[in-house]
């Protein structure tokens, strides 16, 4: 009778225990930033030692590497992916140098040499690698979060094939999560702080109660973007199946206590000093509606988000008027910036912040222009009809190449599509 109570006693206990002390959770935290070979970073290591305090707090088993050699970092590799064998949650954190060149990304030991591109397989690690470390193991969530584009630290001689940032990773396997601390093909700040912007918000927010990861990846992309003053937008691309909360369902259970950076310092974006914003100025020139209050609004905002619908207002007034005569049948051609968004998309880099206020409809249109530019035909009546009435659009292929520049903007644009 005794041995029949201790067991019921014992599983009501097991009952009682929360889904995450029931979990098996491992971690793999990288933190790489003595380089010798390519510029020093100072806050990796700080990253990895407040996300492992975090993690650790959380019931993960975490396997921490600090500037760790290339052989360091597999080794490590290989006794996560043993201790994440059919584990529920698979996490691999990695602050520090990470460089994406011909579309694949390689995360950088210390003391890596890098002199040439072929120098890569031998000396740095794939993400795909540790995504493969991860599918392999069988867990059931898989989530990657790389604070790792802060720069291209590779020599010009090794540059020839790298591209800004890092590239698009897709989540194609159920499960799967994958972060950035800013879009692809973006760069984030190392910061000025104990730790970066990103990795700052991360540990803010990983300990709270009743978050789901979405909402939590959520909070820590509107952190970001405000606390670097709207210059860093985090990145997410998932397939994740049901919910994971890394630190409990209940939203008025206790904050996980942990060890925490100091408090981020939010930049503020401050209005103009003198005149009106872009938007204001936009709205008054619409009112006045005439050629030179159009000209006022190009000086003071060339290339801003309404240069394109004030380019194209200007030269509707300053066409001359239809005529049936013969001499007047061919009208004169349109200036090459009419009707764009962005009229030098295909050369500046689009920021986050010239993307603010656009709606979902806009952003559309700027991000076809992107293609329209380039000749492409499109299947949307709607679009035919927008970019049909340009004199510039040339309709000529069904699939145009862009360059990195366009294909920046173009994901840039996307990302911010989702999420409008």
């Amino acid at each position: 009778m005794l041995r029949t109570l201790l067991c019921l006693f014992i599983v009501a206990l097991l009952n009682l225990a929360s889904p995450a002390s029931a979990e098996r959770r491992v971690a793999l935290v990288i933190g790489n930033g003595a380089y010798t070979s390519a510029p020093a970073l100072k806050n990796p290591a700080n990253d990895a030692v407040v996300v492992t305090a975090s993690l650790k707090a959380l019931k993960f088993d975490v396997t921490e590497v600090i500037n760790g050699t290339h052989r360091q970092m597999l080794d490590a590799m290989s006794a996560f992916g043993r201790s994440a064998s059919g584990a529920d949650v698979a996490l691999v954190f990695y602050a520090g140098h990470g460089v994406q060149v011909a579309g694949r990304n390689w995360l950088l030991p210390v003391g890596s040499s890098i002199a040439a591109e072929t120098d890569l397989p031998a000396q740095a690690v794939r993400t795909s690698d540790i995504m493969e470390v991860m599918e392999t193991s069988g867990a059931r969530l898989k989530l990657m979060i790389l604070d790792a584009c802060r720069n291209n630290p590779l020599p010009t001689s090794a540059s020839r094939g790298a591209s800004r940032g890092l590239a698009r990773v897709e989540a194609n396997t159920a499960g799967t999560m994958i972060t950035f601390a800013t879009a692809p093909g973006d760069v984030a700040a190392d910061g000025e702080t104990a730790n970066s912007p990103f990795t700052s918000a991360l540990v803010q927010h990983i300990t709270t109660p009743g978050l789901e990861i979405r909402q939590l990846m959520g909070r820590v992309r509107e952190t970001v973007y405000k606390s670097t003053g709207k210059r860093q937008l985090p990145w997410v691309n998932e397939a994740l199946i049901g919910e994971f909360y890394f630190a409990g369902k209940d939203p008025n259970a206790t904050p996980v206590p942990v060890l925490k950076p100091k408090a981020i310092t939010v930049v503020e974006t401050k209005p103009e000093a003198t005149g009106p914003s872009e938007k204001e100025a936009f709205t008054l020139a619409q009112s006045l509606n005439t050629i030179e209050a159009w000209d006022v609004f190009l000086k003071q905002f060339p290339s801003g988000p309404y240069a394109g619908f004030a380019a194209a207002a200007r030269a509707k007034l300053a066409a001359p008027a239809q005529s049936n005569t013969q001499s007047a049948a061919i009208p004169p051609q349109p200036d090459s910036s009419e009707g764009f968004l962005f009229p030098n998309s295909h050369r500046v880099r689009i920021t986050p912040g010239q993307l603010e206020g656009l709606s979902k409809r806009q952003l559309r249109i700027a991000r076809n222009e992107i293609f329209a530019r380039r000749g492409r035909h499109f299947k949307s009546a709607d679009l035919k009809r927008h970019f049909g009435q340009f004199g510039w659009y040339r309709p000529r292929t069904w699939n145009p190449r862009l360059n990195r520049v366009e294909k920046a903007n173009v994901n840039l644009i996307k990302n911010t599509e989702r999420w409008r």
